[in-house]
C-alpha cells in the first residue's frame, strides 16, 4: 500500500483550493480584468457570472444625477472577480450561501433611508447556476428591481431576503471588492507583516487568524 502522505493544505483551506479551481478560474479573472481596465464594468459582471439588474437612468429619474454619479464610479471600480472569491460561502463544496443580500456601498442622503449598491445570491431552490446578480436596494420594501420592459433574472424575483444582510457589510470592508482598495487587503487580514499590530497580549506568530486586527475591525463595526 502506498504511504498516505499529508496534505501541504490545511484542512480548514482545502474548501477555498475547490473554490479557486472552479468557482474563480484564472480564465475568469483574466477576463473580468482585461473588461474592468477598458471601462466595461458590465462586461467584467458578465465574465464574472454577476447579472446587471439595475437601470442606471431609472435610477438617474428616481434620485437625480448626483447619485448615478457615485454609483457609476463604484461599478467602474468593482473588481467581480475580487468579489466572488470573497462572497460567503458553505462547507463542504464551497458553494455561495444562497439567499443573501450584501450592502457594497451605502449612498446617504437626508431624511431617507440611504439607497445600498447590492449583490444577492439565489435562493436555495433556484437552478442558478451559482450566478450572482447586481442591484440598487432603496429601502424597506423594495425587492429586488428589474429594467423597464425586460424580464429580470430568475434568481432575483421573489427574493427571500431583499434587505442586505446585517452580518455581512461589504460597504465597510471595500478592500474584497473594490479594486482601488484591493491593496489594504493583506494589512487588514494580518498578513503584511510590516503592518502587524502589536497586542496586549501579544499575538501568537504563528496562528492561522489575524487576530491583531481583531480591535480595529471591531471599532470599524461598532462606528458604523
Amino acid at each position: 500500500m502506498a504511504p498516505h502522505l499529508p496534505s501541504a493544505i490545511p484542512t480548514r483551506l482545502l474548501m477555498w483550493q475547490r473554490v479557486r479551481e472552479y468557482a474563480v478560474p484564472p480564465s475568469m479573472i483574466e477576463t473580468a480584468t482585461a473588461r474592468r481596465a477598458v471601462g466595461d464594468w458590465a462586461g467584467a459582471c458578465a465574465a464574472a457570472r454577476i447579472d446587471v439588474d439595475l437601470d442606471l437612468r431609472a435610477v438617474r429619474d428616481r434620485h437625480g444625477t448626483d447619485l448615478v454619479r457615485l454609483l457609476r464610479a463604484d461599478l467602474r471600480r468593482l473588481a467581480p472577480d475580487l468579489l466572488r472569491w470573497h462572497m460567503p460561502r458553505i462547507a463542504p463544496d464551497g458553494r455561495l450561501r444562497p439567499g443573501v443580500t450584501l450592502c457594497l456601498a451605502r449612498y446617504p442622503r437626508s431624511g431617507a433611508v440611504p439607497p445600498a449598491l447590492v449583490v444577492r445570491t439565489p435562493p436555495a431552490w433556484a437552478d442558478a447556476g451559482q450566478r450572482m446578480s447586481l442591484a440598487l436596494w432603496e429601502g424597506p420594501g423594495d425587492g429586488p428591481p428589474g429594467r423597464p420592459g425586460r424580464r429580470p433574472p430568475a434568481h432575483s424575483c421573489s427574493h427571500p431576503h431583499p434587505h442586505p444582510d446585517r452580518r455581512f457589510r461589504l460597504d465597510l470592508h471595500r478592500h474584497l471588492w473594490d479594486s482601488g482598495r484591493s491593496g489594504e487587503l493583506a494589512r487588514r487580514c494580518g498578513a503584511d507583516a510590516a503592518s502587524a499590530v502589536r497586542s496586549d497580549p501579544p499575538v501568537d506568530p504563528d496562528s492561522p487568524w489575524a487576530v491583531g486586527r481583531w480591535a480595529d475591525e471591531a471599532e470599524s463595526l461598532l462606528r458604523a
